[in-house]
């Protein structure tokens, strides 16, 4: 007989990459859970590693596969309704080889643990490249294309949306089907070596725009060296936009 698993985890906190934790310092979810038997059976663990994982990553992105159950401790539970409370350490929740511990309680009183070893991989979408891509590349919709990947294996920093890219550059040369990380791209440089712009010299009493040019690439906001053109001076200045640049006075 099926069982029963209501997906009602309850979060201490909000936020997807921060669940509640444990007084040992370990994420953990509150599952209910219906035991119509009294063996804890194989079955019942991967419904329960299945649900409290989908739980933690409730996003469309993210599939969770239990793909095999090495060990788990049987116990006597009694029928009915019980809780759930499924822990984690920070590494198992990205899923791989993990080891958990079940606690199941009844009218707030625990009646059981099954510590358990198993893999589980929780796939999501990511960001690759549909073929080799340059370095300085600025890059557009047709350079990447979406792939599954297992959460285990991917670095911190991969990218998913293609939001994350718009506008951006590769900063070296990315292979067809590499995972695309935010280390991979840059904003491009509004002002390149060699670009004349305007330099702006002021405070609350003067106000003074000449020409200079830029000795390096800069970006918003970033500190750039320049020429002063008329005085052949080596400044330094804030890049404002494309065209300006704020000279330190």
């Amino acid at each position: 007989m099926k069982k029963a698993i209501l997906l009602s985890l309850v979060f201490v906190c909000s936020l997807l990459f921060n669940p509640g934790r444990s007084a040992a310092g370990q994420p953990f979810v509150f599952l209910d859970f219906q035991k119509t038997g009294t063996i804890l059976q194989m079955e019942e663990v991967i419904r329960l590693l299945e649900a409290g994982f989908q739980n933690l990553y409730p996003e469309e992105r993210f599939r969770i596969e239990v793909k095999s159950v090495q060990h788990y401790e049987k116990i006597t539970l009694p029928a009915g309704g019980l809780s759930a409370e499924l822990t984690l350490s920070d590494a198992a929740r990205r899923g791989g080889n993990i080891s958990a511990l079940l606690s199941f309680s009844l009218e707030g009183k625990e009646v059981g643990r099954s510590r358990v070893r198993a893999r589980v991989e929780v796939y999501t979408e990511v960001l690759v490249a549909a073929g080799h891509l340059g370095r300085h590349l600025e890059l557009q919709a047709k350079d990447l294309q979406p792939a599954s990947r297992s959460l285990s294996s991917l670095p911190a920093d991969f990218l998913f949306e293609p939001g994350q890219i718009r506008g951006k550059r590769t900063t070296a040369a990315i292979n067809r089907g590499q995972v695309l990380r935010a280390g991979m791209v840059e904003e491009p440089p509004l002002l390149k070596k060699g670009d004349r712009v305007l330099l702006l010299i002021e405070n609350h009493k003067l106000r003074i725009v000449t020409l200079g040019e830029a000795k390096e690439e800069g970006r918003r906001g970033e500190q750039i060296k320049l020429i002063n053109l008329a005085s052949r001076r080596e400044v330094s200045g804030r890049v404002l936009d494309s065209h300006t640049v704020r000279i330190d006075f």
